[in-house]
């Protein structure tokens, strides 16, 4: 009995999401989509110059049901016409949860990250912009 109990609090623990959209860190950026709402956390927080940070990525829907798949993930100096100099990379962790490893802003001033989508009905792209200090 102990060990099918334990199995499904195993299997309900990976199929879960670890926060739920209606539970969204103070830290995190939130970005309103018009079929989603992205939620980005930077780690470490707030976002460093020169030094590499990562994005702990979700997406939520009010209906929770599909969702696009996030394809790429990236950040430009509309001022200067450039982006980062390395490309992050992108992993899906979960249901909705995607990980970007490898960021990093190399100079002061706005920066605008954008966010890629594939699938559903359209390719989509949301983004916010960030002034490093």
């Amino acid at each position: 009995m102990l060990r099918r109990a334990s199995f499904i609090g195993l299997l309900l623990s990976v199929s879960l999401p670890a926060w739920a959209c209606e539970q969204i860190p103070v830290a995190a950026q939130v970005i309103e989509g018009p079929r989603f709402k992205l939620v980005v956390l930077s780690e470490p927080a707030p976002i460093p110059l020169n030094a590499p940070f990562a994005f702990d990525i979700r997406l939520c829907d009010a209906r929770m049901a599909e969702l696009p798949r996030l394809v790429r993930v990236d950040a430009q100096m509309p001022a200067h016409r450039h982006g980062m100099n390395y490309a992050p990379s992108l992993t899906k962790l979960d249901w909705g949860h995607y990980r970007a490893e490898g960021l990093l802003l190399h100079m002061p001033g706005e920066w605008e990250f954008t966010f890629d989508f594939a699938g559903l009905e359209q390719d989509e792209r949301l983004g916010f912009r960030f002034d490093a200090q």
